[in-house]
Parts: C-alpha cells; structure tokens; sequence
C-alpha cells in the first residue's frame, strides 16, 4: 500500500487537549482526556470541478445563513436559532470529522509499495502541544476506533427516519424542518464515517507522525486556567511522570487561548466557532462525570 500526494500543499492535523489525563480509579480506567482535532485539508484546485453533492451542500448552506438574516421575531429567524442550538449538542468529534475531504487530501493505492520520496511527500503532522499526556497518535486511532461504527450506525439511523417525517409535508408555507435535519443528520454521519475511515487507513500506513510545538505550549501557558478550579498545562506535564495522589480531570484549555491558535496555525475565523463549541461541551461533560 502506498500514498500519492494529490495537491502541493500539505494536510495538517491540530490536536488541542481541552482536559487534563485523569489517573485511574477502578480496574475499569476512566474516560479518555477530551482532545479537539482540527483537521487541515488543502483548499480545492481552481481546475477541479464540483461534485454534485458539494454544489447541494454549499445551497443547504447558503438557504440556511439566509433564514439567520430575517428580523427578529420571524419564524425563520427563530427556526434559524433554534437550529443552532441543536447544533451546539452534536458532539465536536463529528462536527471535527465531517469538515474532512478525503478527496483533498493524499490518496491512497495499492502498487508493490512507495517510494522514499513518496513516503516524506505523503508525512501528514500531527501537531500537539508537549504536555500533552496521552500519545497523540494512540489517542486519535482509539477515538477513531470508537467513532467510526457510531457514524455508521448514526447514518443509517437517520436516513430511515426520515420517511417518517412525510405528513409533515403537508403542512403549507412552512418548510419540512423535521425532514431536512433528518436528512443533514444523516449527511453529517455519513462524512464523519468516511472520514474516520480515511483517517483510520492512514494511520494504519503510517502516515501521520507526531510533532510538537513550542509555541503552542506557550499560548497553553499564557492563558491558562485559573488554578482554583482547573489544573496548568505545566503541572498537567508533572502528573504524568509523578502522578501523586488520585484528582479529578480538570480543563486546560481557555477561550482567551482561541485567537492566539488560529493566529499560530492560520486557521479560517470559522475555525473559532468549532473550538468554543468543544469547550463548551467538555465543560460539560467534565461536571458530569464529577457527579456520577
């Protein structure tokens, strides 16, 4: 099995740990710490022409953002905010995952195997910051292990339900609301799937490798959390040597540290959006685990 480089420029993934590594307290382990992936694909070729699905994606968004233009109080500007929100609840794994084009990034083959040269062209970095616990790489093979039968089955699931949202196309001058999220469900499932699947089989060739960042480490530091309610990235680095007695998973990463990462990695402003969200909900997730 081989990779072939497709475009000049390089993908790149992020990986931004948003909680600390907890020490286990059963036989069973514990939860994973929550990492955001930022997956950096290249931009698609001028020459190259778009699929019909890509065409269909780009109208369902462009319908969307204009339902968030009408006046407060509209019924499509509270549908539109009512959307949102629903949004906010899918989990930050998928929503990370279906942003990744397979097609942009290094195919892969099968010929007798690659080349040196096709092996350093094909290297795709996994940038982490160095206090990051956890192997980088065996955390996003377990995560991708765990998310790949979710969005299979997530697909299907949603794409027969949607037949059963027919009678409400009866209804007039209102949209089918339920049928379209039915069916955006469905499509956000089945590219998060692809994409653990791609991402899965670069692993698997070996493909990504490990790098850490210096700099990273210090936007981690500069905006750290307070240190009565969360623990630093530098102290998250010496319990993992000398974890000493037994504490709770604390947060590590800070809104204020958004805008100094996009800055770093020269992420897209809507990058900002997908990291708050991920914030957002690890926060959450961590006061629910303390109170099991």
């Amino acid at each position: 099995m081989s990779l072939i480089a497709k475009t000049r420029l390089p993908m790149r993934i992020v990986a931004l740990p948003l909680t600390s590594t907890l020490r286990p307290r059963s036989p069973h382990g514990n939860p994973s710490p929550l990492v955001y992936y930022q997956f950096q694909t290249p931009p698609r070729p001028e020459n190259q022409r778009q699929g019909w699905v890509d065409w269909a994606t780009a109208k369902a968004a462009d319908a969307w953002a204009e339902l968030g233009k009408a006046p407060e109080g509209n019924w499509k500007f509270k549908a539109f905010q009512y959307g949102e929100r629903l949004v906010d609840r899918i989990d930050f794994e998928e929503l990370a995952l279906k942003g990744v084009d397979p097609s942009l990034g290094p195919r892969i083959s099968h010929p007798k195997g690659p080349s040196e040269d096709e092996k350093k062209s094909t290297i795709i970095p996994l940038v982490h910051p160095k206090f990051v616990g956890t192997p980088p790489l065996a955390h996003l093979e377990t995560l991708l292990a765990k998310r790949t039968p979710r969005h299979r089955k997530g697909f299907w699931t949603w794409m027969l339900l949607a037949p059963l949202t027919a009678p409400f196309m009866l209804i007039p001058i209102i949209p089918n609301f339920p049928f379209f999220f039915c069916v955006w469900r469905s499509w956000s499932h089945f590219r998060a799937y692809k994409a653990s699947e791609y991402l899965q089989s670069l692993l698997q060739y070996g493909a990504i490798v490990a790098q850490t960042n210096g700099n990273l480490d210090e936007i981690y530091l500069r905006h750290a959390p307070t240190p009565s309610t969360t623990v630093s990235p530098s102290e998250a680095l010496h319990r993992e040597t000398d974890p000493g007695p037994e504490r709770d998973e604390k947060m590590l990463l800070t809104r204020d540290a958004v805008p100094p990462i996009l800055s770093l990695f020269g992420l897209p402003s809507s990058a900002a959006s997908d990291i708050y969200r991920a914030i957002a909900q690890a926060d959450v997730r961590l006061k629910e685990r303390h109170s099991q």
